[in-house]
């Protein structure tokens, strides 16, 4: 926590707040955490989240989320990444590596390193009963608003997940209803909210969302999924009932893997990081501007996995609370 004080940003969460580095980062035996020493001076860590952390059962289909990467500045010509790196696919060496939110500038190296190279899209969904003071857009641009659909959705507790029975399709299979209730039920400072999708009196999907706000405003955020992705088309009904129920402006979805004509289904659009519409990615701080999201992905996946923001560390607090 002191190295990424002092060579990384002295107010970023990690360096401040315990509880989330132990959250997030603790295991039986320590750290996940790869160390690069010089002697007794510390010169780069990597920290990483398996996702077997969240469920056992995924042991057999890990996939090592890349967190931290940082070398100090006076070290960067001695190759100290790339050996934290190796060390850590010497360590998991059946485990898919990946990585979410990475430097623009950054996929050369990636792609030189073994890794594919996606950029997650962003959909939104309007609220057309709230005056939108989140999204920002010219006169000339109509906002995204929900299409009817047959979908229904329950909102689900511990125990309700205990009880989920639906088939995961493959593209899913690095996930569980078992990691969705450690990772989201469990989080240590976010308050998640997962939903069950249900179409014809059938569940077919889980989500985890949450809220965030800005000045009294508020959005919600799908940060992840589980299930048969072509029921997020029949939601829209269902996701304007809820946008209505809790006062939301609108709603978002960051993901790579689910076709767009299927949330378009539902009435979302895909913004255009360099469009004229402003849909907001960042809450704290707050800034007003689009983003991208980039994922790098190297090891065997199925072609159709989907990646969604929780992945990795990208859906983490940004605030310190709870020293």
């Amino acid at each position: 926590m002191g190295f990424i004080s002092t060579h990384w940003h002295s107010q970023h969460i990690l360096a401040q707040n315990r509880s989330l580095m132990e959250w997030q980062h603790g295991c039986e035996d320590g750290y996940n955490y790869i160390l690069a020493w010089d002697e007794d001076i510390l010169v780069g860590v990597l920290g990483y989240i398996p996702t077997r952390r969240y469920d056992d059962g995924l042991s057999a289909k890990n996939i090592v989320w890349l967190a931290l990467w940082k070398v100090r500045d006076d070290y960067q010509s001695s190759m100290v990444g790339l050996k934290l790196l190796k060390n850590l696919e010497s360590l998991e060496p059946s485990s898919v590596m990946a990585v979410s939110g990475i430097n623009p500038s950054h996929p050369p190296m990636y792609k030189a390193l073994g890794f594919q190279v996606h950029e997650l899209g962003q959909y939104y969904l309007a609220n057309p009963d709230k005056s939108q003071n989140l999204i920002h857009k010219p006169e000339n641009i109509s906002l995204a608003t929900a299409i009817f659909g047959r979908a229904n959705l329950k909102r689900l507790d511990y125990c309700d997940l205990e009880n989920m029975r639906f088939s995961v399709p493959k593209s899913s299979a690095f996930k569980t209803i078992e990691y969705f209730k450690k990772r989201f039920i469990l989080h240590p400072s976010y308050n998640y909210e997962l939903y069950g999708i249900f179409l014809d009196g059938s569940a077919r999907a889980v989500i985890a969302t949450r809220i965030a706000e800005h000045n009294g405003s508020r959005a919600l955020r799908i940060v992840d999924f589980i299930g048969e992705r072509s029921v997020l088309g029949d939601c829209g009904s269902a996701f304007q009932n809820l946008m209505a129920e809790q006062c939301l402006e609108y709603m978002d979805f960051w993901q790579y893997g689910i076709s767009s004509e299927v949330l378009v289904g539902a009435g979302f659009h895909k913004v255009d990081p360099a469009g004229e519409l402003i849909c907001p990615n960042y809450f704290e701080p707050f800034i007003a501007e689009n983003a991208r999201i980039t994922c790098c992905i190297k090891g065997n996946l199925d072609a159709s996995f989907i990646v969604c923001r929780a992945d990795g560390d990208q859906d983490r607090p940004n605030k310190v609370s709870g020293l």
